[in-house]
């Protein structure tokens, strides 16, 4: 990581920071391929009055999710990066393209590193929701990636922190997702989810398959690309044109 990159990393992971440890470096990493973009930064009215003790998972796609972040900062909160799919060598080789958020998140550091926020302020869990989608076509940088409940605090550390409440802010729910949220239930947090009204509803969030299961992480695993650097994000090979005929 170059001087560039770690600077802008460290605006969105300062050492003080409570929860700078669960930032992912994965999208500062690289090249600083990107370009500076105009962020719509959202005014955030559906918030509880008092949510000193509520964590904001925003799944959105693209920078939208950035964008969102950068407006719950305004109000308090610590946006943390969790995105964990690798650049490609350019935007249209990627089956995941996270161009726009590696630029919404150079384009929104001077905005965030401006802001007061508090080195225990609560924090908003920024992930791509469509970092599982795509397709799968040979030559193609396969970024996908998927969040699994290491990648985020346990219900006891965001417990011990007083975070008692989670709202997942969110056009559609992602069953990896489902695996974190269920532990967090079953240690008494209150799981809410918000859509893009702003209408907050209540979940009980339902088992899903292979809670749990030792195999879980391995049967997601196996369809991804690790890679060497950290985070998902590997070439898919072009088929052999080399030919064998019969002697």
């Amino acid at each position: 990581m170059n001087e560039s990159n770690l600077t802008t990393y460290k605006k969105w992971a300062p050492d003080n920071a409570k929860w700078a440890a669960w930032v992912k470096p994965v999208l500062f990493a690289g090249s600083p391929n990107y370009s500076y973009i105009e962020l719509s930064i959202p005014k955030v009215s559906w918030l509880f009055d008092d949510f000193g003790d509520t964590a904001i998972i925003v799944d959105l796609p693209g920078k939208t999710g950035v964008e969102m972040g950068l407006g719950l900062a305004r109000l308090g909160y610590r946006p943390v990066p969790l995105y964990n799919g690798v650049d490609g060598p350019n935007r249209y080789s990627m089956i995941v393209d996270v161009y726009d958020i590696i630029c919404a998140l150079y384009s929104g550091a001077e905005e965030l590193s401006s802001l007061y926020l508090r080195d225990d302020a609560p924090p908003a869990f920024l992930l791509d929701s469509n970092r599982m989608n795509g397709n799968v076509i040979q030559g193609k940088f396969d970024n996908r990636w998927c969040i699994f409940p290491q990648d985020m605090p346990s219900a006891t550390f965001l417990l011990h922190n007083g975070i008692k409440k989670i709202i997942v802010y969110t056009q559609t729910k992602q069953n990896d997702l489902t695996h974190i949220l269920l532990r967090y239930q079953e240690k008494g947090i209150v799981i809410f989810t918000c859509d893009m009204s702003g209408n907050l509803k209540k979940e009980t969030i339902s088992k899903p398959s292979r809670f749990k299961s030792l195999f879980y992480r391995f049967l997601v695993i196996s369809g991804l690309k690790r890679n060497a650097a950290g985070g998902f994000g590997s070439m898919i090979p072009e088929p052999s044109s080399r030919g064998y005929g019969v002697g």
